[in-house]
């Protein structure tokens, strides 16, 4: 990867990727808004699936904080979950599946937004991807946290995104042939 460009160019499916950040059952529990959260993650997984956008998703530290939530989890394709101690999760596997999968750009979902998704989406960037942080499927226990954590990934140059708006970029035409199967999911999320 080279240098982040000045101005992010379009989200393409075929040149993104999707990463959860350790949306666990304990740690769902205490989380800000935790039910729209749920709901918007899963819609934005199922829409990956849907554009054919590959899914990374971590795990941190299961043994203590519990498995991917059940609406997130049924729909990773293929099934395939990295455990982590660090809090980024650009961790060694996620490195290594990334540069396979040859893409520019990584959509993040996830826990805490001050915490993983912050320090994931930096190393990101710092290793020259371009980060779209998805606000409505992020979130932390507090909302100032996740409000701090916004301000200043945002000042860095991740580029602020929503469930809606990513998956209708990632499909890019009305006239696609998957165009009422991401509207349909679009619809779900509005509650």
């Amino acid at each position: 990867m080279g240098d982040i460009p000045a101005k992010p160019s379009r989200l393409l499916p075929y040149r993104s990727a999707l990463l959860i950040v350790d949306m666990q059952y304990r740690l769902m529990q205490v989380m800000h808004e935790q039910k729209k959260l749920r709901r918007r993650a899963s819609r934005l997984v199922q829409g990956s699936n849907i554009l054919g956008v590959p899914q990374l998703v971590t795990e941190q530290y299961p043994r203590g904080l519990g498995d991917t939530i059940e609406e997130v989890a049924r729909h990773i394709v293929p099934q395939r979950i990295e455990e982590k101690t660090r809090f980024s999760a650009y961790i060694h596997p996620i490195r290594e599946r990334l540069k396979e999968l040859d893409v520019d750009s990584v959509v993040i979902a996830g826990v805490e937004a001050h915490v993983c998704v912050l320090g994931t989406c930096l190393d990101l960037m710092h290793a020259g991807y371009r980060v779209y942080p998805v606000w409505d499927a992020i979130s932390s226990r507090r909302i100032e946290d996740k409000e701090a954590a916004r301000d200043r990934l945002t000042q860095a140059g991740a580029v602020p995104s929503t469930v809606e708006s990513v998956l209708f970029e990632w499909l890019g035409d009305a006239d696609d042939s998957r165009f009422h199967l991401v509207q349909e999911l679009i619809k779900g999320s509005e509650t």
